[in-house]
């Protein structure tokens, strides 16, 4: 017991303010036979010690990840801590000098909290649903701006090709996003750029001519606040186009170019066979912006400043993110937020986005963990139930809590394949990995035409024209039933987030917020399951119901969940109070008190 291995540091990666009063406090466990563990603490002035046990991720299982909220009568400061980890035959004790048997001398500290130390996010931003649309492929609402070339709508789509979708088409087609049931709508860049991804820009300062203009945003922002719809649009700002009169005067005149320090070069002149200058995948028609340049510091706060202020959006979607001198962020941050304090920023990032949400540069990040997970577990099924729980509960551990209802979680997007296509066309994987994804806690985004059943291969596959023409019915209305489920469930919106074990390769959870109790149940398998469930202390204003299905089962104190292969099930409990129990037929898996 004493080679547990325990992990804290009294870094804000573990310890940090969720008001000026109230501390959030993180510990990592390895050992499985640990049965709990404590936190003691106390303000160093005043030695009046107390104790709080820790939870974790799971309300009935082994878990890796415990944290507890520690709240005090004054702001949060000259605390000193340590840990106790108990198991049925030992004691320990953690410090910053490690494991000990005997209680520590030295002891993790925190120190204050101020006001700017408190991360907050938008809060109309907690749970709502988004819809991701790549402009030219999404619907051509006025071909008189169409470029040159376009192809037909619905030929195979390549990296250079045009369709003519632009910003009327999606106002045309609003009814669309509207019946659907999203929240949010996020564009892929729209600004001036000669190719059909905008990627590569050439003037951050006017809309492409190919999607319209200011005044068409403007109407299209209009429309989004008459249903009470945000739009985010994407900010390129790691790097810059080539064809941008900034690069092309670097190009024109070297050295002597007042934008020479706006890039990364080696040598006195731009030499694009050699690629003498820093890109994007070493793409040389995206330069890398330098931020040690204030000139490029100013000039991208001056265009996140101007499309809040002049046409009224909700946030930005910031590309490679974790490319950028997170300086700039910090700067970019305060200065939208000062701007609009409800103001969304959502930084891109493939691997873990600590670094990103620490409170001082985004309020989320786009959870491509999220989707390796589900991946791996719906569509691929190369994983196993215990290890799927266990990459779930590992970002949410490693992400602070403030970010739990906004991050930004995705089946796939305009740079992976379609996941249709990841399921090999396997509808029933399809529809259990976005149940998960529509009842998990965050921003569950759908790319455009997945909710009609449209498969492609990665970029540029994937970047298909919506297939009007060929509507998947019954896809369609799946997901149109499981956000209005969302949309109706404080709990799935808000509600906090446990696992359950049920000892079967059914995978299960709970989402508790106020008087509502969620719970999932996802038979991600070939093999039948049947679980009964019971309330043992329910009040007479209990209300049980299959949300999924609409039925009501308030009339009895118990009720059976049969889960066929590739199934799940919905269960909603509003009550005062409830023990519930969940036993597989025949043996006793989950004793709960859902709320005290």
């Amino acid at each position: 017991m004493e080679n547990v291995n325990v992990t804290h540091y009294d870094t804000k990666d573990y310890i940090y303010p969720l008001n000026r009063n109230t501390l959030q406090v993180k510990i990592k466990c390895e050992e499985d036979t640990v049965s709990s563990i404590y936190i003691v603490y106390w303000n160093r002035f005043k030695e009046d010690k107390r104790e709080s046990k820790l939870e974790h991720f799971s309300l009935n299982g082994t878990c890796r990840f415990y944290s507890t909220n520690l709240t005090f009568d004054e702001s949060a400061k000259y605390i000193r801590y340590y840990f106790i980890i108990k198991n049925n035959n030992s004691i320990l004790y953690y410090s910053p000098y490690g494991i000990s048997t005997n209680l520590p001398k030295k002891y993790f500290e925190y120190l204050s909290t101020n006001v700017n130390d408190i991360f907050t996010v938008p809060s109309w931003a907690k749970g709502a649903i988004g819809y991701q649309i790549f402009p030219d492929r999404f619907f051509n609402g006025n071909v008189e701006n169409d470029p040159a070339l376009v192809e037909k709508w619905g030929e195979s789509p390549n990296r250079e090709n045009f369709f003519g979708g632009d910003l009327r088409g999606i106002i045309e087609k609003f009814s669309h996003i509207k019946d659907l049931g999203v929240e949010i709508i996020y564009l892929t860049p729209i600004f001036h750029s000669p190719s059909n991804h905008k990627y590569d820009t050439i003037d951050y300062f006017k809309v492409d001519p190919s999607f319209g203009d200011i005044e068409d945003l403007k109407e299209l922002v209009r429309v989004c606040t008459r249903y009470d719809m945000k739009l985010i649009l994407d900010g390129v700002f790691n790097h810059i186009g080539y064809c941008s009169p900034q690069f092309q005067d670097v190009i024109h005149n070297g050295k002597q170019s007042p934008y020479w320090d706006w890039f990364y070069i080696e040598g006195d002149v731009v030499n694009t066979d050699i690629l003498n200058y820093e890109c994007v995948g070493y793409y040389k028609w995206m330069p890398k912006l330098n931020y040690s340049n204030q000139e490029v510091r100013e000039h991208f706060l001056r265009v996140g400043e101007y499309w809040i202020k002049e046409v009224g959006i909700d946030g930005w979607r910031l590309d490679v993110a974790d490319e950028v001198d997170f300086t700039f962020w910090q700067e970019f941050r305060k200065k939208m937020k000062s701007i609009e304090r409800e103001i969304l920023l959502i930084g891109e990032t493939w691997k873990n986005g600590s670094d990103l949400i620490k409170g001082d540069q985004m309020d989320t990040i786009m959870n491509y963990r999220f989707r390796d997970a589900i991946i791996e577990y719906f569509a691929d099924r190369i994983i196993q139930t215990k290890s799927f729980m266990d990459r779930i509960e590992n970002f949410l551990f490693d992400y602070p809590v403030m970010t739990h209802n906004v991050l930004y979680n995705l089946l796939d997007s305009h740079d992976t394949a379609r996941y249709l296509t990841t399921c090999n066309g396997d509808l029933d994987r399809f529809k259990l990995s976005l149940i998960f994804q529509m009842t998990f806690p965050g921003m569950p985004f759908v790319y455009y035409g997945d909710e009609i059943g449209m498969r492609g291969e990665t970029d540029p596959d994937c970047r298909r024209t919506m297939a009007w023409d060929s509507i998947n019915g019954d896809v369609l209305e799946f997901y149109k039933k499981i956000i209005n489920i969302r949309k109706n469930s404080d709990a799935l919106k808000y509600g906090s987030f446990k696992h359950i074990n049920t000892n079967t390769e059914v995978y299960s959870f709970i989402r508790q917020y106020e008087n509502e109790s969620v719970v999932v149940f996802i038979n991600n398998s070939e093999n039948d399951y049947t679980l009964f469930s019971e309330l043992s202390k329910a009040k007479e204003n209990i209300h049980v119901e299959r949300i999924n299905e609409g039925n009501n089962l308030e009339s009895s104190r118990s009720f059976i969940v049969h889960l066929p292969a590739n199934n799940f099930e919905i269960i909603s409990i509003v009550r005062k109070e409830a023990e519930l129990k969940i036993n597989r037929i025949g043996r006793e898996i989950l004793n709960l008190n859902l709320l005290n």
